[in-house]
């Protein structure tokens, strides 16, 4: 028999933790920065609304007829004899 004993090892963790860490601090980054970006809830003075309205209203009109009807063309020359 052996004198030596036997030790079994397990790693502990799990290999790319820091990887979740990294990732993690840019996904909180990335949403602090669009609250800093697409405006904070109290960054606007009193009365002045958030976004416009978006009440458009466009009226296109047709041409009138002409008062009088165009002229006749004329008649065309006669022919050369």
């Amino acid at each position: 028999m052996s004198d030596r004993p036997t030790v079994n090892v397990t790693p502990s963790g799990s290999p790319g933790g820091g990887l979740y860490f990294i990732v993690g601090g840019l996904v909180v980054a990335a949403l602090v920065g669009a609250y800093f970006v697409f405006g904070l809830p109290g960054n606007r003075p009193a009365g002045v609304a958030a976004t416009p309205d978006n009440k458009t209203s466009i009226t296109i009109e047709a041409p009138k007829a002409p008062a009088t009807p165009p002229a006749a063309a004329p008649a065309a020359p006669a022919a050369p004899k």
